[in-house]
């Protein structure tokens, strides 16, 4: 079975290339979307748990730690795993063009330029985590909660370098589609943060800083685990790793990798603070506390569904850059055709899902109640706007794979800050559309940035250029 579309057939193809096969690309994906889904889940659950570990301590004071433990964890989210995850993507690029190039000694060194740029950024990322109590008074949080958010946060800070390594390592194996060992690893870094958390927690005296060191050893886990693997496996290592450690040749690239990485750290950074800042203004709506929780649970169902997207994302920014890399222009685009197709089947199921059961989900969350009510109301409607979510997500997985991180960090800023966030706040409070306004803004922002992106990619790209691009990045 063969694909053309002229839509995306802007001088496409090398006469080399072989026989295009739709079923085989499809397996293909599916083979590496699964893995990576699972993957994304898993590296959700860690702040989950923390909260959940938090909010059942047998304590008068309960309350301040769930607000403790949010709210470290958000400023951790936004001022350290953003960075230095949105860093690392570069290697989206650099590593599967590499690979599909059959370069692979590149993704050694690419991976030792990793290690030089988020090594460096470690440190204002925990100069200005060491200041979160400050931080949050500053913003006008209780002085109570913002003193046990600073120490919960001084105990998760010793993880976040091996969670940086971890990350690179991760994205250098993904990039040589080898899945399987990440979804083993991240599940045993989740065990040791579960057991960690609930045994210091709850069973010794340390109590609510015993969840952020849980935490902080799950993450220290994650790279450490490699090392058996690669001793099970040494030929997954040599393939990539050719020679030793050489900081002296991987700072060469480091021109390259920020290229890539900053707009991908800017692109994911921007995408959290406008969360941040709708969370930010449901609790200004009138009867906030309603308003909040709904929120809540919207968030919550939605961060499940995109695990989902997420993985295509990744399946299509390894695959399209595999391809590229490797000369083969048609076979990207049709991989750009087919992730797309895929994520709108997925996304009607999603739909039909969030629309059929809306008025069950809710509770899953929250007991019978007007958050409920109107967690309900609101997910029957915007559950159509799943398909531009899945779309925008998935988009931007095929801009990684093609090197066009910068666009996509743009429109997305665009997407979100002038249509999306505005748009939100202005049905929320003057049309007094309330927490339906704001994710409608939402929504309205994701269709922005995807049909955006779309007509770059429709009128603006040529998948030969791409390819070529491709070649001349793996050959400096």
């Amino acid at each position: 079975v063969s694909i053309s579309s002229p839509l995306f057939a802007a001088d496409c193809g090398h006469s080399d290339e072989p026989k295009l096969h739709t079923i085989d690309e499809v397996k293909l994906l599916l083979k590496l979307v699964g893995p990576v889904m699972i993957t994304t889940l898993l590296e959700f659950l860690p702040g989950f748990v923390a909260v959940v570990l938090a909010g059942n301590l047998d304590s008068p004071y309960a309350q301040h730690y769930i607000d403790a433990a949010t709210f470290s964890i958000m400023l951790i989210n936004l001022t350290s795993y953003s960075v230095g995850l949105g860093l690392a993507s570069a290697l989206d690029t650099l590593c599967s063009q590499a690979y599909g190039a059959k370069r692979q000694e590149k993704i050694g060194l690419y991976f030792q330029t990793g290690v030089l740029v988020l090594g460096t950024i470690l440190v204002p990322v925990f100069v200005i985590n060491l200041f979160t109590e400050d931080l949050l008074v500053w913003l006008g949080q209780d002085e109570e909660v913002a003193h046990l958010a600073g120490y919960f946060s001084w105990y998760m800070l010793p993880g976040i370098p091996f969670l940086y390594a971890y990350e690179l390592a991760r994205k250098a194996l993904q990039a040589q589609n080898i899945m399987t060992p990440l979804v083993i690893i991240a599940a045993i870094g989740n065990s040791v943060n579960i057991a960690a958390g609930y045994g210091l927690a709850y069973h010794t005296s340390i109590g609510f800083n015993g969840i952020a060191i849980g935490c902080s050893l799950g993450n220290i886990v994650l790279p450490l685990l490699l090392v058996p693997y690669f001793m099970w496996r040494p030929h997954h290592l040599k393939q990539w790793w050719c020679y030793p450690w050489d900081f002296k040749a991987a700072k060469d690239y480091i021109g390259v990798f920020l290229r890539f990485g900053v707009p991908g750290m800017v692109m994911l950074v921007m995408e959290m603070w406008a969360f941040e800042v709708v969370t930010i203004l449901s609790g200004l709506l009138p009867h906030h506390v309603v308003s909040v929780a709904a929120h809540s649970v919207l968030v919550n169902v939605n961060l499940l569904i995109y695990t989902t997207f997420d993985g295509l994302s990744v399946a299509a920014s390894i695959r399209v850059g595999n391809c590229l890399g490797a000369g083969m222009a048609k076979t990207a685009r049709l991989t750009c055709i087919l992730v797309l197709t895929m994520t709108v089947f997925l996304s009607l199921m999603f739909t039909a899902v969030l629309y059929g059961f809306s008025g069950q989900i809710p509770h899953l969350f929250l007991e019978k109640g007007d958050g409920a009510d109107l967690a309900s109301m609101v997910m029957a409607i915007w559950s159509p706007l799943t398909i531009v979510d899945g779309l925008n997500a998935v988009t931007q997985g095929v801009l990684r794979g093609a090197g066009k991180q910068k666009a996509a960090a743009i429109t997305n800023g665009v997407a979100c800050y002038i249509f999306g966030v505005p748009l939100g706040a202005f049905l929320a409070f003057q049309n007094g559309l309330g927490v339906l306004g704001l994710w409608l803004g939402v929504g309205f922002g994701c269709a922005v940035n995807f049909g955006t992106m779309i007509v770059l990619i429709l009128c603006f790209w040529s998948w030969e250029k791409l390819a070529s691009d491709a070649k001349t990045l793996t050959d400096l």
